[in-house]
């Protein structure tokens, strides 16, 4: 059974050839510490919890795709200005703010397909080649999943297979690489900015017989937090992970002081997503 969450990410780190490359030596200001921190995690052995933990959340977590979907149902308009800027990719210089952003990067990449905006996936998708090849991730099926991907650029149902399809390769390469610290990044980016864009494109939108799926995925995303949290505290002596971890906790105190336990409301919402959107925001800063 494939996994789930980092498909998209992952496959797009083999769709494409080639991406231009800049450098920056300004760190990330939210997460990143030291440039090297999170390689070294990488590197030695990883304890059988915190694989287990790994497992459990690539097993349980829906990829952006899964809540997106709701997106057309209610339906929403698309909205360019949510996504990460392509012409921030230079400024992530850490290995910490560049595992983030290939999360962040793939999750829009994501929502341009399931609003079928063709025409400006293809610089999403060299942004994450580009950290994807800085990350060292080896890319196990690039001839092929690129003819593949210029075979179906315009369908997006074939798109969606084509990215479940690749990912079972690379996800054994990154565990056989034991490389858990940066993958777990690069989940946790995916997954706020796939409730990030899910709430700005949102917006106001009241909740409705149409949109009450919609509220519901949101409600949902406690859980697939409280899984991230509990993976992300397995790198706690790392300062990338333990800023990383107390900014998600502000995102969980407000899924926490929810009026009721169970579901969650307009005005909830608003406030939900300016905790996200600060959190972020800082994530994707230069």
């Amino acid at each position: 059974m494939l996994k789930k969450f980092i498909v998209p990410i992952c496959f797009i780190a083999a769709v494409l050839s080639s991406c231009g490359s800049g450098k920056n030596d300004q760190q990330n200001t939210a997460t990143d510490a030291t440039s090297t921190s999170s390689t070294k995690k990488d590197t030695g052995k990883i304890d059988g919890l915190t694989q287990f933990k790994y497992d459990k959340l690539i097993g349980n977590i829906p990829i952006p795709f899964d809540i997106l979907r709701f997106h057309l149902e209610v339906p929403l308009t698309y909205n360019a200005s949510v996504l990460n800027p392509t012409s921030n990719l230079p400024f992530y210089s850490s290995n910490s703010s560049k595992s983030l952003n290939l999360g962040i990067y793939g999750a829009d990449l994501a929502y341009n397909i399931t609003y079928e905006k063709f025409d400006d996936m293809g610089n999403y998708l060299k942004c994450a080649k580009k950290l994807a090849d800085d990350l060292g991730i080896p890319l196990a099926f690039d001839q092929r999943a690129l003819a593949t991907y210029n075979k179906f650029g315009t369908n997006k149902d074939s798109l969606e297979k084509v990215v479940f399809a690749s990912y079972s390769e690379v996800d054994k390469t990154l565990k056989s690489n034991e490389r858990i610290g940066l993958a777990s990044l690069v989940v946790s980016g995916s997954w706020v900015e796939g409730l990030y864009t899910t709430l700005k494109t949102l917006g106001s939108t009241p909740k409705t017989e149409k949109s009450k799926v919609l509220y519901a995925k949101i409600w949902e995303q406690k859980n697939h937090l409280d899984m991230i949290l509990n993976l992300l505290g397995q790198f706690k002596d790392d300062a990338a992970f333990t800023s990383l971890m107390q900014e998600f906790n502000g995102i969980k105190s407000v899924y926490d002081g929810l009026s009721v336990k169970t579901e969650i409301n307009e005005a909830e919402v608003t406030t939900l997503t300016q905790k996200v959107e600060e959190v972020r925001n800082k994530i994707v800063a230069r």
